[in-house]
Formats: structure tokens, sequence, C-alpha cells
């Protein structure tokens, strides 16, 4: 949603109401949940600015789940899921950095980090490579061996 630009208004009937108090009971995950909370509040007469202030959301995710109501209803918006962006390494350069780990090459994600950045040119925010190590690799990282460890001096 650009500066200015207005939302879609919403209209929630009692029974749509209804069976999204319904499906709040059932559902596991927080995201969904939030969701669902949306539209409930929509349907009490909240304004949508204080709904998103809320639930800790911006307006931008609020209007996409407004279009993916309108679109599917409750339903659709209990499926959506945003499976994010591809990966910037490649299937070989995991390869390559799993075995660089298992060395124990890393004593910590900074150093995995640098690793990255110096061999592949591909900067990552320090959080999103510590997911990277534990999504693929045994995380937290094992310490390196003394022999394999420089002196400073």
């Amino acid at each position: 949603m650009r500066n200015g630009e207005k939302f879609q208004r919403v209209q929630i009937s009692k029974k749509e109401y209804y069976e999204l108090v319904v499906v709040e009971k059932k559902i596991k995950s927080a995201k969904a949940l939030k969701r669902v909370r949306a539209f409930k509040l929509m349907y009490a007469g909240w304004k949508y600015g204080k709904i998103a202030d809320f639930l800790s959301v911006t307006n931008n995710t609020l209007s996409n789940w407004i279009k993916i109501y309108n679109n599917g209803g409750v339903s659709a918006l209990l499926m959506f899921q945003y499976k994010g962006g591809q990966s910037k390494l490649n299937k070989t350069q995991l390869s390559e950095l799993k075995k660089e780990t298992g060395k124990g090459s890393f004593a910590y994600a900074k150093a995995a980090k640098k690793y990255i950045e110096d061999k592949y040119k591909i900067t990552y925010h320090l959080n999103h490579v510590q997911k990277i190590l534990k999504k693929n690799f045994v995380y937290p990282l094992k310490k390196p061996e003394r022999s394999q460890v420089k002196p400073l001096l």
C-alpha cells in the first residue's frame, strides 16, 4: 500500500465472523492466528491502522491479508504461507560450507559469515547466517581443535 492510499473496506458477515471464531480455537500457527484476529477486529469496528499497531504488523501486511481474504475467504486466509525468496548460496556452496564447518573451521557464526563474504562475495546479516547454519548443519558450531588454533602473537 502506498502512502496516502486508502484501505479496501471489508464487509464480514455474521456467518463469516462465527467461522473465524470456530477456526481461531483450532489454529496452531501464530501467524494464522494473527490473520484471524485481524479480521475479528475488523468485524468489531476497529480502524485498520489501530489493528496493524495492535498486532504489530505493517499496513502493507494488513492490506495483503485483505486481498487474500477478498479472493478466497477465510480458508484462503488460513492456507496462505509465504515461502520467502531464493537462497543466495547454491547447493554446491552449501556443501562446501558444510565441509568447512565439519572441519571445525568456524568457532562462531561470525567466522562463517566472513568466510561466505570472502569466498562467495555474498553478504548476509549475522542472524541469517545463524539460521543457515542451524537449518543445514550442526549448530552451535564445534570449536576448532587446539592444533588448528593459531596463536595470536
